[in-house]
């Protein structure tokens, strides 16, 4: 018998998800909803920015001038 994969809490939304990520500019853990962006800078460079990072120009512009 296989038990299944822990269900995680998203910080923002408050749903269980199997997959959490940590926001790059709040470090909250928050689930794939809840992601706004991500980029990929280089191969061991990855940003992640949520929907209400999104919303703070200042935090908007510092992801988008990486």
């Amino acid at each position: 018998m296989v038990k299944a994969a822990k269900p995680y809490i998203c910080d923002r939304c408050k749903k269980e998800t199997p997959f959490l990520e940590p926001c790059d500019y709040c470090s909250r853990k928050i689930c794939r909803a809840c992601e706004k962006s991500a980029a990929t800078h280089s191969k061991l460079l990855h940003t992640i920015i949520c929907r209400d990072c999104w919303g703070d120009l200042h935090k908007r512009r510092k992801f988008k001038s990486l």
